[in-house]
């Protein structure tokens, strides 16, 4: 339908209007005079005062519990009460001229103001996190977030229900970029449109965790805002994917922080002043911003809530784990990592919650009970329509009655990852999930290891089926091993450590005639200058540098031929990295699929 004429536009807002009139309950409804009165004037604050006066009346002067449960439990009367919210947060005058903007706002009003559920999806994520913010209740929402979720709808039917109707509220109260994420961030924050279908995008393709379908649109605005480009979200997926699938386990992606080394970035890795995307952040590393921003991007790119923390001369992460019983601190599903516990945190995620870290904490789980704090929300706003002050004091005590009965678990406070522990490999306990071979000490032999033949003339190892493996560690964390992981998609994968001295893994080949053989490898890394020896004997026969391709670092890449001699008959090769003299050599790890030999 195309709205270019001005009667049409005049029916459709005098509909719209309509909506905002409520259904009675107890009382009758407003005179149609005042109907067409208010309609042909655009009213709002006309129409806020009748939905006002009529909430009000629904109201008994002494409200017990029950009655107001039963009120706000009533489809009319809460059809009412999100609207009356809806133009007192907005604004009448806001709204008013929302409306008469475009055709299409019109015809979204008029759909909105009929749903109840998506005004309360909407309202009560943009309720504050801080109960002071709550009971000031001195925001306001922009008309602008109005106009993107109009947007949206308008470019996705989908978006009128269900996980998208959600994302698209979520894109709509925090679009991309109303957060600055630091270090990576995308120079132009991304077209909120396209934001929401980038995620739903990956949603449909199942890229996102498991945990994803079942946040909060408070929690989806914590993933779709970020600052990130689509791009290096798409990246970091694939670079997880692919160089690290072990912090797939239990959705804790997070700890993929260790890989970016503490230290002050080469020039290379930020032109003209800054990074200019997180594979440089990860490639180059960097204090604590860019850490703290690379923590709360990897989590965004997996569809988990994060928001950069601040503490004294610090900056880290908060995230919603996917288990609450996560270390360092059980309890609640939300965790500081990186820094200092929640008693020394500081979260700025709107004008109107800086929040300290308990408090954000407490926040959280009063939201987390989702009926109870609908029920909590409905009531403030009903407070706010009824009058005397007697009557909404009673309103108001009853909300505070149901807020106080949500129950908060026990979390440590001071808990957290510190600094230094974010630089031990957290892959460990994933290796031994993927059965490695056990640690009886400094070497490790694998019992089911085999020897690889040639088949038509080629040797193909599989990087997970050495015979022996051992090593020299850095500090504590690690084993002095080489890992084996599951690999993302099938088979196994082996890891060379971040941060070891040196390690090791021996395999059996068995050489169809003696002369010069080429080695390839698919292999991926996050550093430069990386590279794997091969050794026969006690001799260092090829160097394999493995490639760190722009645009793909962390993905999965095939090593240029490198020749080395070899003698006929079954022999051992081992695969080493070279010994680091300090820690600054010790880069953060190899993973190796396969390696193959070509007779020249």
């Amino acid at each position: 339908m195309k709205f270019n004429n001005r009667t049409i536009l005049s029916s459709i807002f005098a509909t719209a209007l309509l909506w905002l009139l409520p259904v009675a309950i107890h009382a009758a409804p407003p005179s149609q005079a005042n109907v067409e009165k208010a309609s042909k004037a655009g009213d709002f604050s006309g129409a806020l005062s009748i939905l006002n006066s009529w909430l009000n009346d629904q109201v008994p002067a002494k409200p017990t519990d029950a009655a107001l449960m039963a009120l706000i439990a009533d489809p009319a009367f809460a059809n009412a009460l999100a609207r009356r919210q809806l133009i007192s947060k907005i604004g009448a005058d806001k709204l008013a001229a929302f409306a008469k903007a475009d055709a299409a706002n019109q015809a979204f009003l008029e759909w909105l103001l009929g749903n109840t559920s998506a005004m309360n999806l909407y309202l009560e994520a943009a309720v504050p996190l801080g109960l002071a913010a709550r009971e000031k209740n001195a925001y306001t929402l922009d008309p602008a977030s109005l106009q993107i979720w109009q947007k949206i709808l308008k470019a996705d039917p989908d978006a009128k229900d269900g996980i998208y109707q959600k994302l698209a509220i979520a894109t709509a109260l925090r679009p991309p970029g109303c957060v600055n994420i630091g270090a990576g961030g995308a120079a132009t924050p991304a077209d909120p449109v396209a934001r929401y279908r980038y995620f739903k995008t990956a949603h449909q393709k199942k890229e996102l965790f498991p945990s994803f379908d079942r946040l909060t649109v408070w929690e989806y605005s914590k993933i779709l805002c970020s600052g990130a480009s689509d791009a290096d979200l798409t990246w970091a997926r694939q670079m997880i994917n692919s160089f690290r699938p072990d912090l797939r386990a239990d959705e804790l992606v997070v700890n993929s922080t260790s890989f970016v080394w503490r230290r002050g970035a080469p020039a290379v890795f930020y032109p003209n002043g800054g990074y200019q995307n997180f594979q440089n952040v990860l490639a180059g590393g960097g204090k604590c911003g860019p850490r703290s921003s690379w923590s709360v991007m990897v989590c965004h790119a997996f569809g988990i809530p994060a928001i950069g923390v601040g503490q004294p001369a610090h900056a880290c992460v908060a995230y919603k784990a996917a288990n609450p019983m996560t270390q360092p601190q059980p309890g609640s599903a939300w965790k500081v990592g990186y820094g200092a516990g929640w008693d020394k945190s500081t979260i700025d995620d709107t004008p109107y919650d800086k929040l300290k870290g308990p408090d954000f904490l407490a926040g959280i789980e009063k939201r987390s009970d989702a009926a109870k704090f609908s029920q909590v929300e409905h009531l403030r706003w009903l407070a706010g329509a009824v009058t005397p002050p007697e009557k909404a004091a009673a309103v108001m005590g009853v909300a505070q009655k149901i807020h106080d009965s949500i129950t908060l678990p026990k979390t440590d406070i001071t808990a957290s990852h510190k600094a230094d522990e974010a630089e031990a490999d957290p892959g460990v306990k994933a290796a031994a999930k993927a059965g490695a071979p056990k640690v009886p000490g400094a070497i490790s032999v694998n019992p089911s290891a085999t020897t690889s033949k040639a088949a038509s003339g080629v040797i193909h190892v599989e990087a997970a089926a050495f015979a022996k493996t051992g090593g020299k560690i850095s500090w504590g964390g690690q084993i002095p091993n080489v890992l084996v992981h599951d690999s993302f998609g099938g088979g196994k994968q082996a890891y060379f450590q971040q941060q070891m001295k040196e390690q090791w893994a021996d395999y059996t080949i068995e050489v169809p005639t003696a002369g010069t053989y080429q080695i390839t490898m698919k292999a991926a890394c996050i550093n430069d200058d990386q590279l794997l020896e091969v050794s026969s004997g006690n001799k260092v026969v090829a160097a394999v540098p493995i490639p760190l391709v722009p645009g793909a670092f962390g993905l999965w890449q095939d090593t240029k031929p490198v020749e080395l001699k070899l003698e006929k008959g079954t022999q051992t090769i081992r695969v080493q990295t070279p010994v680091s003299v300090n820690a600054e050599n010790h880069k953060r790890g190899i993973a190796l699929r396969f390696f193959e030999l070509k007779s020249k």
